[in-house]
């Protein structure tokens, strides 16, 4: 027998992504808040620190960097829609469980047309990969030169590269030598990680679960839009984990929405007051996590936010809701903000906003924060 429907208000809805999501019910733990967001977008690699901040306030600014080059209990790899992720490393086996197959036949698609490969071929560039990284990380200048045929890969300055393998577990991205990206292999640069990937129905039932303990509640479109996956896989998967989904129905929303059984006696309490300031930066998984952004964007937010060539902007929420877009140029000393609204913004709010980056300024050791208003 179905589980009734539970009844909540939008104000609900986004109450609980932002209590789970660390916004106003911040975490302890920096690594903490990596998992609970599952994944950080990191093209712009420079928000990640900032998307950290925002959860976990006592994290140093250096956190993310330490934690990927020497503790190495983060990785950045390809994984969600495709894109490049930072994300724990306990988390590696689940992402190559759920995408690993899917996006690795992909890549060599994309060799068979373009590189004038058969599966052979490209599996033999792979192994060459994998023999030229055992000596340790390369950059992609020297990953070249030790396999010449990677010269001929398309769109080189996207991964596709190094994605198949990156998809597989077997390669990660480490840092950077100038402005390449430097490799290295899993099983050398992560030589204690337990690695063992479930089957991919297993690996998409675990990662459905996740998404809805941070994101709930949800629709299936919202977590394809997440993933990058097919409406088919998602619905599959959701039948699958069918006994742990709750219905959720919120006031102004016509489309079902699903929560995790376990979180609907959380869903109707109430639950900590939002701050009145919350920094997100570009690419922030509270813009990512759902198909239809009104739980922190008004309709007319939608346009200066989501900027062409897929670009997100970053936001800053005024009690949980967009108020303001921003964008900061930093050098080692100082920090200059530059912020346009998208609601009107008074007075009191300002102060509290110019505050905000005051703090966090200082917090990535800049000596001076200027903030200018384009209204």
């Amino acid at each position: 027998m179905k589980p009734a429907a539970l009844h909540i208000t939008a104000r609900q809805a986004t109450d609980f992504a932002l209590a789970r999501g660390g916004i106003s019910q911040p975490f302890g733990e920096p690594l903490t808040a990596v998992r609970a967001m599952v994944a950080v977008q990191a093209q712009y690699a420079a928000s990640v620190p900032f998307a950290v901040h925002a959860r976990c306030p006592s994290a140093p600014h250096t956190w993310t960097d330490h934690a990927l080059a020497r503790e190495r209990s983060l990785v950045k790899t390809w994984c969600l829609r495709g894109t490049l992720h930072v994300l724990a490393a306990e988390d590696l086996a689940l992402m190559v469980g759920s995408f690993g197959e899917r996006y690795h036949l992909a890549i060599e698609r994309v060799m068979l047309r373009m590189c004038d490969m058969d599966t052979a071929a490209w599996y033999r560039v792979e192994q060459d990969v994998l023999h030229a990284l055992a000596g340790g990380p390369l950059d992609r200048t020297a990953l070249h030169a030790a396999v010449p045929r990677l010269r001929d890969v398309p769109w080189v300055g996207w991964g596709e590269d190094v994605k198949g393998l990156a998809y597989q577990g077997d390669l990660l991205m480490v840092g950077s030598k100038s402005t390449r990206p430097v490799f290295a292999r899993r099983d050398t640069w992560l030589p204690h990680l337990h690695f063992r990937p479930r089957t991919r129905i297993k690996s998409l039932e675990e990662l459905l679960l996740r998404y809805l303990r941070t994101f709930a509640p949800a629709t299936l479109t919202d977590f394809a839009h997440w993933t990058g996956l097919p409406i088919a896989t998602v619905r599959e998967t959701a039948t699958r984990a069918g006994g742990l989904l709750a219905p959720v129905t919120v006031e102004g929303r016509s489309s079902p929405l699903l929560a995790l059984v376990e979180d609907v006696d959380v869903l109707q309490k109430p639950l900590p007051d939002v701050p009145p300031v919350t920094l997100l930066p570009k690419f922030d998984a509270m813009l990512l996590a759902w198909k239809d952004p009104s739980r922190v964007l008004d309709g007319g937010d939608r346009g200066a936010v989501f900027r062409p060539a897929g670009q997100i902007e970053a936001v800053i929420l005024l009690h949980g809701h967009a108020a303001a877009t921003w964008r900061v140029k930093q050098t080692p000393s100082s920090m200059h903000v530059t912020i346009t609204r998208v609601q009107r913004v008074g007075v009191v709010p300002r102060r509290q906003i110019e505050a905000a980056f005051e703090h966090l300024g200082a917090w990535t050791g800049a000596h001076s924060t200027t903030v200018t208003w384009q209204d």
